[in-house]
């Protein structure tokens, strides 16, 4: 990726090599066989705790690393160049544990978010259902008030790190009928009585993201563990939406990197009729096609993640990003497969996992219909405008 190093605090430049070092040493090794379903979150979360990766915007005064989202955005690339299902489970973490000191800086943060920096405790994110996805407003799960608390009920489905996690921010409808005006974000732990996991079976590639679900039958949640009270909790919402968004199209363009990489080493070194593949012009105009396509991905995804470091407006810089960022992914990645030949399908090498990544990114935070909706809207006719 594109990285402006002079602009780096010394802190960002830091966790950045910390990043490429943590994916070299520990990504890398490790990535293949929990492709393949061998995965344990301890292999995981401490290690990335210990190098500091849970804590990036974290402020200061939290022990983390208080790192803008630019700078968040370039550690996740060093990370998903070698596991992107890692990367996201690492993410997905952090973000529980920044949400926490934004939300609840007195009650749950003091609580919580050193053992998530640490990695002794796992953390996820609960919004999609059986029935309802990126229509927030049809959320089935429900929070009644009973005393000084709430009765949480629903169930929860396709959620990354809820295989494993130890405490999850639900999302929940506090009054029917209300749509968003009525959601509201708890914090819940996944001990409590009446929380179930429920399995989710998928491929073996993205064992590492611990994909899951989880059904509620009257859990009981105190008022300290509400992190936004109805009406606030769409804001919230909406904006983790759009830096996800915005950071697994960088994370996508991670994967056709470490593949641009590990192509132009292949090419050099093998030979076909008394040359190196990298001197048949065919050959070479695969990668530079794939070099072009990726260079126009980062820069969608350096212009959102400007926007929300400046506090502007990201929408559809958000959605562009991704649109782009996924699809390209999609087809260099099996373009560059085969450039690669059959060594590409080696466990070395991430081509076959970052595939099915791709694919899984398209859908995660918005689909692609849905986010080419809100780019035409954009451009929609509207009368009376100038």
């Amino acid at each position: 990726m594109i990285l402006d190093t002079q602009d780096l605090s010394k802190r960002a430049a830091s966790a950045i090599e910390e990043a490429d070092q943590f994916a070299q040493r520990h990504l890398a090794p490790n990535a293949a066989q929990w492709g393949q379903g061998l995965f344990d979150r301890r292999a995981l979360f401490e290690p990335a705790g210990a190098a500091g990766l849970l804590g990036l915007q974290v402020p200061h005064e939290f022990g983390g690393l208080g790192l803008s989202f630019g700078d968040k955005v370039k550690v996740l690339h060093k990370l998903a160049q070698s596991d992107f299902s890692a990367a996201m489970a690492l993410v997905n973490s952090h973000n529980v544990a920044a949400q926490l000191v934004k939300a609840s800086p007195h009650e749950l943060a003091p609580r919580y978010v050193s053992h998530l920096m640490r990695g002794s405790i796992v953390a996820c994110t609960a919004l999609t259902e059986p029935g309802a996805g990126s229509d927030l407003g049809q959320l089935q799960t429900t929070a009644i008030r009973q005393g000084d608390g709430w009765l949480l009920n629903g169930s929860k489905t396709w959620i990354i790190n809820a295989a494993h996690a130890d405490g999850v921010v639900v999302y929940a409808q506090t009054q029917a009928g209300s749509g968003v005006k009525g959601i509201a974000a708890f914090f819940v732990l996944a001990d409590s009585p009446g929380f179930e996991r429920v399995e989710v079976v998928t491929n073996s590639a993205l064992s590492s993201m611990g994909i899951g679900g989880f059904r509620l039958t009257n859990v009981y949640c105190d008022s300290s563990h509400l992190l936004y009270q109805p009406g606030k909790a769409f804001v919230d919402i909406m904006g983790a939406i759009n830096r996800a968004r915005t950071y697994v199209a960088a994370m996508c363009c991670a994967m056709v990197t470490q593949a641009l990489n590990d192509v132009s080493v292949y090419g050099h070194k093998r030979t076909a009729f008394g040359q190196s593949l990298d001197q048949y012009q065919g050959w070479r105009w695969q990668i530079a096609q794939a070099a072009t396509a990726l260079q126009a991905g980062e820069l969608l995804v350096r212009d959102a993640c400007e926007r929300i470091d400046k506090g502007d407006e990201v929408q559809t810089a958000a959605a562009q990003a991704k649109l782009y960022a996924t699809s390209m992914a999609q087809t260099q990645l099996g373009s560059l497969l085969h450039a690669m030949g059959a060594e590409g399908f080696l466990d070395r090498y991430a081509f076959l996992r970052h595939l099915t990544a791709a694919h899984t990114a398209s859908l995660a935070d918005g689909s692609t219909a849905m986010l080419l909706e809100r780019v035409a809207n954009d451009y929609r006719f509207k009368p009376g405008a100038t």
